[in-house]
């Protein structure tokens, strides 16, 4: 059948036994141009090549399938997803919601998006590298737990034949070849395993694996966010005053990011004075005072996707001698770890550079290095906030990782006086062939005093 959308419009065919599983959305030339996949975005005067970029990390997660003989992977991710397929990861669908997917074979050149909606009309056009564009079937994720059971059901049993069929397409058997996927749902591990496809429960660590090792282009991305990053701090500096409140910060660094081409997801902090200490990693409505100690996070800023986490400590006026010698101390910490790093340095040297957290930090009841997650530590910095490697006491010093050339990381330390103020630093870094190159250029050397 034929359907005309006017005198003005094409004629469309039709098929008269498409189910929505088998759909693929069709390239349309004369449709308006819609950047989704990361090579539309502008990236200015910096090198990146982005179709290197993708086919370099389409090249990092075959590998991986190869090395333990699986046959796909599925991902829930919408990081994993990016990484896999170039398109950009949308804001209201991360991190693992089930309302797009995406499916790497190992024996296709490019990954299929399975796009939510109506997206995929503008998804295929746009990402033309991309093998297919299919429809993705919602039912997975947390998404599929609205619908009720009998509903959700039905439609993970339709995802699971559409996951199928285009395994099968690529020349794979999925009773034999093994697929992966990379975020855990009972529903759906128990819906692929009733139809016989053969699941392998490595799919988030194959990821990661995949994922640690950054290439020229992923690493400049990160290098402009770090730029990003930095003119948030000017945001920040330009606007510290007293009566400034600390949410008015934040608002006006979300502004100057996106300005310079960033965006940010779900980040970007600012505490200040008393409150400041223990670290609460959120703002408030608080105002500013003189001679209040003030540090920003300008964490998941990102550039093209690529995040970084990255700490700097301001003071409205002069700042106490007693935060120069707490920001002078975590400095120490931070600079004695970052000196040693080069490949081969295992993340237990850099660990062993911290203070034990009970020995510092006792005034504040932290008695176990438990408590300390994300505070005197290093997290890999990617797509997403948290990759490897992790230098952390509590993990690093009994299960030692050897860091790499390739991998790109935050280094980040703190201190304070209850009730008083505290300081936090955080560079990020990047693992070279011969050492470290620290990508955040904002001064560091002591607290930033700015004039009132």
């Amino acid at each position: 059948m034929t359907l005309s959308r006017g005198t003005n419009m094409s004629v469309i065919e039709i098929p008269t036994h498409t189910s929505s599983t088998d759909f693929e959305w069709p390239m349309l030339e004369d449709l308006p141009f819609r950047a989704m996949g990361a090579s539309n975005m502008s990236w200015g005067g910096y090198n990146i090549d982005v179709g290197r970029m993708i086919r370099y990390r389409v090249g990092r997660v075959k590998e991986q399938l190869d090395r333990r003989g699986i046959g796909a992977i599925l991902s829930l991710s919408e990081w994993n997803n990016q990484y896999v397929t170039g398109v950009v990861a949308p804001y209201w669908t991360t991190p693992s919601s089930g309302l797009r997917y995406a499916l790497y074979c190992g024996t296709l050149d490019n990954a299929i998006l399975y796009e939510q909606g109506e997206i995929g009309y503008h998804a295929r056009s746009s990402c033309p590298w991309l093998h297919k564009v299919k429809v993705a079937i919602t039912g997975a994720g947390w998404i599929g737990r609205t619908m009720g059971p009998h509903h959700a059901g039905e439609q993970t049993a339709k995802m699971v034949r559409q996951i199928s069929q285009d395994m099968r397409d690529a020349g794979l058997d999925p009773a034999q070849a093994g697929l992966a996927i990379d975020t855990w749902d009972p529903d759906l591990f128990a819906a692929f395993e009733k139809a016989g496809v053969k699941l392998s429960m490595d799919g988030v660590q194959l990821m990661l694996e995949a994922r640690k090792i950054k290439s020229r282009d992923e690493v400049e991305c990160i290098r402009v966010a770090c730029a990003i990053g930095e003119s948030e701090f000017e945001a920040l500096r330009s606007g510290l005053r007293p009566g400034v409140r600390e949410s008015e910060l934040v608002g006006a660094m979300h502004k100057r990011c996106y300005e310079n081409g960033g965006r940010i997801y779900s980040g970007v902090f600012v505490a200040s004075g008393p409150g400041a200490w223990p670290n609460p990693r959120d703002e408030t409505d608080r105002m500013i005072q003189p001679s209040d100690i003030v540090y920003s996070d300008v964490y998941n800023t990102s550039y093209m996707g690529y995040k970084i986490c990255y700490y700097r400590t301001f003071s409205c006026g002069k700042a106490s001698e007693a935060a120069k010698d707490d920001y002078l101390r975590a400095r120490e910490w931070l600079y004695n770890a970052i000196d040693l790093i080069k490949p081969g340095v295992t993340t237990r040297e850099l660990a062993e550079q911290w203070p034990v957290a009970a020995e510092v930090w006792k005034d504040i009841h932290i008695f176990y290095e438990d408590q300390t997650a994300g505070s005197n530590w290093g997290h890999g910095c990617g797509l997403t906030l948290y990759e490897p490697p992790i230098v952390w006491r509590e993990a690093s010093l009994n299960d030692p990782v050897p860091l790499e050339e390739g991998m790109t990381f935050a280094m980040e330390t703190q201190h304070g006086r209850p009730g008083k103020h505290g300081v936090r630093i955080e560079e990020m870094v990047h693992v070279t062939k011969n050492g470290v190159e620290v990508m955040s250029k904002w001064p560091v050397d002591t607290i930033l005093e700015v004039p009132i």
